[in-house]
């Protein structure tokens, strides 16, 4: 009788999720060909989303049950998330011949390596230790990821406004907010960041 195929536990899901953003960020920066380069950031944009997606609803909310670490390392992973998800609005309307394109994309590769990273050094440990059932996780995330493929990617809008252009009372009504008046060590003051996205419905 052959051997039955060992299941995947949910971090070695999430490390190939993170190999595959790893290629297709390496074949970004080695195509000259602009409609290849438009398909690689359109799946560069969907991997990230997905694998965002259910590293939020399934995978974090675990890290809230072990302890003060735990905590740390979801609200750590969380914000990192916010940062990624800006660049990514940014990007999603560029074309292959924009100028900036390939700088962000530069940029975007360099936020997720370091989120990665982070991740399988510290959240997959967490979550190794944790008792909880990696085999079964790793079902329902796969589950969910064939879900959100049938989807559209959503619409994204990033607006970053700084210092005076902001309004009064604009700060409050951000959904990743600056402190009000915080002082950089240019001494400029930074009076709100402001991130906007907007979600279309599939058809």
């Amino acid at each position: 009788m052959p051997a039955r195929a060992k299941k995947l536990d949910v971090t070695e899901l999430l490390h190939a999720d993170h190999q595959i953003v790893r290629e297709l960020f390496f074949s970004f920066s080695k195509s000259e060909d602009k409609a290849e380069k438009d398909k690689l950031v359109k799946q560069i944009l969907t991997e990230l989303f997905i694998h965002a997606k259910v590293e939020e609803e399934i995978v974090y909310p675990l890290l809230e049950n072990e302890g003060e670490e735990g905590q740390e390392i979801k609200g750590e992973a969380e914000n990192e998330h916010r940062v990624v998800q800006f660049v990514m609005a940014e990007i999603v309307n560029m074309k292959s011949d924009d100028d900036e394109l390939k700088a962000k994309i530069t940029v975007l590769c360099e936020l997720v390596e370091h989120h990665a990273k982070e991740e399988e050094k510290e959240m997959f440990k967490k979550l190794r230790d944790s008792g909880e059932d990696l085999e079964a996780l790793a079902e329902e995330v796969a589950a969910r990821k064939v879900e959100l493929r049938k989807e559209s990617l959503p619409a994204m809008k990033a607006s970053l406004v700084i210092g005076d252009e902001v309004k009064t009372g604009d700060a409050k009504k951000n959904s990743v907010k600056g402190d009000k008046d915080t002082k950089h060590k240019t001494g400029k003051a930074v009076r709100g960041l402001q991130i906007t996205k907007t979600r279309k419905k599939s058809a």
